[in-house]
């Protein structure tokens, strides 16, 4: 189990979804004192639909693929930063 105060769980919130999802517990802790935790959900199908039917969860819409939490994702085509600012230039 990992134990992570929550400032840093803020900063590196992705590597510790990472651990979480490998099967790994993660303790959180707001001025040194455990507050929560974060675990794995593993559900059947019969829970899954449940929540479905419910209106809580969406079902998939594809099977995710091996590498969903550590495939490379791709370049952007235009600078952000570009993008940004010409965004706010057609608010002013």
């Amino acid at each position: 189990m990992t134990t992570v105060p929550v400032t840093d769980l803020k900063n590196r919130l992705s590597h510790y979804l990472r651990l979480v999802a490998r099967g790994e517990d993660v303790t959180i802790l707001d001025r040194g004192r455990p507050v929560a935790r974060i675990t794995r959900i593993d559900i059947g199908d019969a829970e899954l639909d449940a929540l479905v039917a419910a209106g809580i969860a969406n079902p998939p819409s594809a099977r995710r693929s091996k590498d969903f939490l550590t495939r490379t994702l791709p370049k952007a085509k235009v600078s952000v930063q570009r993008a940004l600012l010409d965004d706010r230039d057609d608010r002013f």
